[in-house]
């Protein structure tokens, strides 16, 4: 083998390698689907009555970042996915304070109506 055929031979190679790295397997859709299991979970605690808007915008970004990941478009899929993380995560996070409200309003008239019914409804034994 002549120098230069041997200098051919190793450019040939290191292209092959490139191109390989190039046409390298997509990412992985962590991001994609820990954006879907938040809006999965913020559905399950009632996000559509407590945080619509949130909810809305978590999907909405959830669906662009499908987009970009379809289009190859990988830093922007997860940079919208993450976006779509914390969108649900407020969202959760709001519909957890309104059940909590909800859970307190409850309780308050429970203790009022078990006041009146201890003290009578004068308010003395």
């Amino acid at each position: 083998m002549t120098p230069h055929t041997a200098r051919l031979r190793f450019a040939a190679l290191i292209g092959a390698l490139l191109l390989a790295g190039c046409a390298a397997a997509p990412p992985p859709r962590t991001a994609l689907e820990a954006a879907q299991t938040g809006i999965e979970q913020a559905s399950a605690l009632g996000a559509r009555d407590y945080a619509p808007m949130e909810l809305a915008r978590a999907q909405q970004r959830l669906g662009d970042a499908e987009a970009a990941f379809g289009g190859r478009k990988y830093a922007d899929a997860d940079r919208l996915a993450s976006h779509a993380l914390l969108e649900a995560q407020l969202a959760q996070y709001r519909s957890r304070a309104a059940t909590g409200r909800e859970e307190v309003r409850r309780r308050n008239e429970e203790n009022a109506r078990l006041r009146r019914e201890l003290l009578g409804q004068g308010g003395t034994p």
